[in-house]
């Protein structure tokens, strides 16, 4: 949609050259009565440089008027940028709360592993008046220290005790335990550190690594400061409701690594929809099956969120490049078998993914012709040639151009 100043562009040129000083003056205040600040103060301009010398009075005011307007965007501009800052502030205060409370956790936890005394010293009360309550037998010493160690805080921090983790990568990104989505935490960047975590080979990645790519500018205590932060929020987030030791829980530290937990079991939709592929590629009888299930896999492209960052932009396009090797063998497959209307489905689905795909036009092109939809093809043929000459400047190649002269001539198209 035209912004107000560019939908009345015309106007105020014509207005310039041709309209009078009281015209100028209603329009003006028409437009500011509308919130079009910038196009009535420069009808108040032009309205300005008409008046005539018996009109001072008037120009008087419309000075006022104008230099209000100048205040005006001075203000606006200030608020602008105090609620700018008063909304950082805000982000940056609840993070350190976030952080706080995950620093209080750990200090508690520190507390409880502190061994009590057996017995509490009360100075203040005679040994005759003070009787010491019944309790159980304590054990002894190295009995203590074996018992301790099964308290459940003393539990080593990798237990298997957490529940597995489902991630969806493709169209959006989302993580869930227990079939339920977990609210990660407000900070963007623990949220994109957990998604590069996810997207490495071994759900890992160094500090000096994470620190270069989110505060490549800072210094390294700040950006370390920054990354402990984030990596508290984040970690905050995914052990909320699950009992975990301090520095634990499903982020851990090691080696100045971080790791999602080896002892969690993590799945994404990106493994689930490999493994089809993987499968489809070993098993032919079973091909399209598992070419199917991978396919459901995909509901859109590899995590979005980071879609102009430079490290996803690779795995992304790999993963783009092998859901059509897919679509393209089950459009082949089911135009081979003569299931027409799953063919067509499959080159379409190609076509959404990428509109200029030539291969993918032909198909759909043959599918026609073979159903004998003569003026479909033709429709199709013209519609490949118009995207590939506006958005590729380019002809459509010889063997497309053959089909088109095979349906003029109705000749039978060869599978390509």
């Amino acid at each position: 949609m035209d912004s107000p100043l560019s939908s009345n562009q015309g106007f105020l040129t014509a207005a310039s050259e041709t309209s009078s000083a009281a015209y100028l003056l209603e329009r003006g205040i028409q437009f500011t009565r509308q919130g079009c600040y910038v196009e009535g103060v420069t009808c108040f301009v032009l309205a300005r440089e008409r008046l005539s010398a018996d009109q001072m009075h008037v120009a008087r005011v419309l000075d006022a008027l104008i230099q209000s307007h100048a205040s005006y965007l001075q203000a606006q501009q200030t608020l602008h940028i105090a609620s700018k800052r008063f909304v950082e502030a805000d982000a940056e205060q609840q993070t350190q709360l976030v952080a706080l409370e995950e620093l209080l956790l750990i200090l508690r936890e520190d507390l409880d592993r502190v061994p009590k005394p057996h017995t509490i010293a009360q100075p203040f009360l005679h040994a005759q008046s003070y009787q010491m309550p019944q309790s159980p037998q304590l054990p002894s010493t190295d009995s203590s220290i074996e018992q301790s160690s099964l308290r459940p805080h003393a539990f080593p921090r990798d237990s298997k005790i957490l529940p597995a983790l489902y991630v969806t990568c493709f169209g959006h990104f989302e993580v869930r335990r227990s079939g339920k989505p977990i609210v990660l935490c407000s900070s963007r960047n623990g949220q994109r550190i957990l998604r590069y975590v996810v997207a490495k080979p071994e759900y890992c990645a160094t500090s000096d690594t994470l620190m270069a790519l989110l505060w490549p500018e800072d210094q390294p205590e700040v950006a370390q400061n920054k990354l402990h932060l984030a990596i508290s929020a984040l970690r905050h987030s995914l052990n909320h409701e699950c009992s975990c030791g301090s520095g634990g829980g499903y982020i851990v530290y090691k080696n100045r690594s971080y790791h999602l937990n080896p002892s969690v079991r993590i799945a994404t939709d990106v493994d689930e929809f490999l493994h089809y592929y993987q499968m489809g590629q070993q098993v032919e009888e079973e091909k399209v099956t598992f070419y199917e299930k991978a396919c459901r896999l995909y509901t859109g492209p590899f995590l979005p969120e980071d879609m102009y960052v430079d490290w996803s932009s690779l795995q992304r396009e790999q993963l783009n490049r092998t859901y059509l090797t897919i679509c393209r063998v089950l459009a082949d497959h089911y135009f081979n078998v003569k299931d027409y209307e799953q063919a067509t489905k499959w080159a379409i689905t190609i076509l959404k993914e990428n509109p200029c795909d030539e291969p993918a036009h032909r198909q759909l092109i043959q599918i026609y012709t073979a159903q004998g939809h003569r003026s479909e093809a033709l429709q199709q043929y013209q519609r490949c040639e118009r995207l590939l000459r506006q958005e590729l400047r380019v002809q459509p190649m010889p063997e497309t151009q053959a089909m088109l002269q095979a349906i003029l001539t109705s000749e039978t198209i060869s599978p390509q």
